[in-house]
């Protein structure tokens, strides 16, 4: 997925697991539905790679993701990739 500087709203699959990194227990898993509520800018940068943060829909926890963390979720009204 490439959306350039924002992650758009929208609802999205994990495709890795998401480590809690204080703790380093796993915050939410493969397969786990998440949501952006609004278009995200990134939060930071660590080695190159942009952060968005984004809701845990099963927990409704705000985690940390990047974008190769993530699929779009098909069937959705709109798609983020405006071409």
């Amino acid at each position: 997925i490439g959306f350039g500087e924002v992650l758009p709203k929208g609802e999205y699959t994990l495709v890795n697991d998401i480590l809690n990194n204080e703790e380093e227990e796993l915050q939410a898993k493969v397969g786990d539905k998440v949501v952006a509520y609004d278009d995200e800018p990134p939060i930071d940068t660590v080695l190159g790679v942009e952060i968005f943060p984004i809701v845990h829909v099963k927990t409704q926890e705000k985690i940390y993701i990047s974008l190769e963390d993530i699929k779009w979720n098909a069937g959705q009204k709109y798609h983020p990739i405006v071409v």
